[in-house]
């Protein structure tokens, strides 16, 4: 399957998402989130602020030409965990694939010490884990991996996402923006997550399915570093122009820079200490 027919594969989950208004009352820490009345940051938790006023006029678009895209990436930023531990914890709790998962944990977990020692780079590291991620559901069909992703989506991601990123992703729904999470989770897992959090938009990694069961391959390349942009682009092929200068992006990690550097709107989340001096260098908004 090449990257084109994987953007069709990733839309036709459209249909099956849920209407995001039925999310309306989802509790999401200290806030309620609902349709009519998502808030912005409160004041404090943004490095640099804008107005109430300026920032509805910044996602409305003073009506320029094209779709304004808000993308959103998932770990980190979107919530607070990791979905690598999110399989772990799942795996150990209902006592599946547990041979796959310390397989996938112990062979990799050297590359982690690599990049602390700075002997690999933080994107190739991320890349390198996410390609393996599909270890940890090998053998399985979908229709057998679908109750572990919901479990994920319900039990380990929704507990531990920001109030204050989702109330700005409600936003940018009021306002007609286009709402698309990008990661390198797996696709399949990552559509999950997004019917789950009312997002009918997702782009991930692609996994490899043979005679109707998971192989544990990922289709390349992974959706991490600049390849976030490319599998993006490739996904919003043939489809209303995107007005990226218009358009914002919410990322947590250096290894995003290339998705953030996209938009014309960068957002740094809780960044790590590269993205944050980076983005102050360039006076990009910062939540923290």
């Amino acid at each position: 399957m090449n990257l084109e027919s994987s953007a069709c594969v990733e839309r036709s989950g459209l249909r099956s998402a849920l209407d995001r208004h039925s999310l309306s009352e989802i509790q999401y820490g200290p806030h309620t989130l609902s349709h009519s009345g998502s808030k912005i940051i409160q004041p404090g938790h943004v490095v640099r602020e804008c107005g109430c006023a300026n920032w509805w006029e910044r996602i409305l678009g003073n009506n320029t030409p094209g779709d304004i895209a808000a993308v959103f990436d998932l770990d980190g930023t979107l919530y607070t965990g990791h979905i690598t531990m999110g399989l772990a914890e799942h795996h150990r709790t209902r006592r599946v694939k547990r041979l796959e998962l310390y397989t996938y944990m112990l062979t990799h977990m050297p590359i982690w010490w690599l990049q602390r020692l700075g002997l690999v780079s933080e994107t190739t590291s991320r890349s390198i884990w996410a390609r393996d991620m599909g270890w940890t559901v090998r053998g399985w069909t979908p229709e057998e991996a679908k109750e572990a992703f919901q479990w994920l989506a319900e039990q380990y991601v929704l507990p531990k996402v920001r109030p204050e990123v989702m109330a700005r992703l409600r936003d940018h729904q009021d306002a007609g923006n286009r709402v698309i999470l990008v990661s390198g989770t797996f696709s399949p897992l990552l559509r999950e997550i997004g019917h789950q959090l009312g997002v009918r938009e997702t782009v991930g990694t692609p996994i490899l399915l043979k005679d109707g069961r998971y192989t544990g391959g990922s289709e390349l390349p992974v959706c991490q570093g600049q390849h976030k942009v490319t599998r993006l682009e490739v996904y919003l092929r043939d489809t209303t122009d995107i007005n990226w200068s218009e358009s914002f992006a919410y990322a947590d990690s250096q290894a995003d820079i290339p998705l953030l550097e996209t938009v014309g709107f960068p957002i740094a989340v809780v960044p790590d200490a590269f993205l944050e001096s980076y983005a102050r260098e360039r006076g990009w908004e910062i939540l923290q």
